[in-house]
């Protein structure tokens, strides 16, 4: 069932994205080019670009995410991130990485 649930949350993450005020998260799981199409860009964009943490979203210190930082994103409205589900599963079970 776990992973069940994890295919389908993370097809949801291809097309869609993160708001405050459903989630209190913030920002898409891939880029201006990826996003809202069902391709593999968010596993490509978890995989390749570089991500920094990003604590207390909104003002809220529950709410942790990560940010792309290997591109500049100041005061851009397409703000990509992942969360901690999405980088653990990319690197938990990736002996490759470890």
């Amino acid at each position: 069932m776990a992973w069940s649930l994890t295919a389908a949350l993370s097809g949801a993450h291809t097309i869609g994205h993160a708001k405050k005020e459903n989630s209190g998260y913030d920002g898409h799981w891939s880029t201006v080019a990826d996003q809202g199409k069902f391709n593999n860009g968010y596993y490509k964009s978890m995989m390749t670009h570089g991500w920094g943490p990003e604590r207390g979203v909104g003002n809220n210190t529950a709410k942790n995410q990560w940010d792309r930082i290997d591109v500049q994103q100041c005061n851009n409205p397409h703000k990509e991130m992942m969360l901690n589900t999405d980088l653990c599963m990319a690197y938990q079970y990736n002996t490759k990485h470890a």
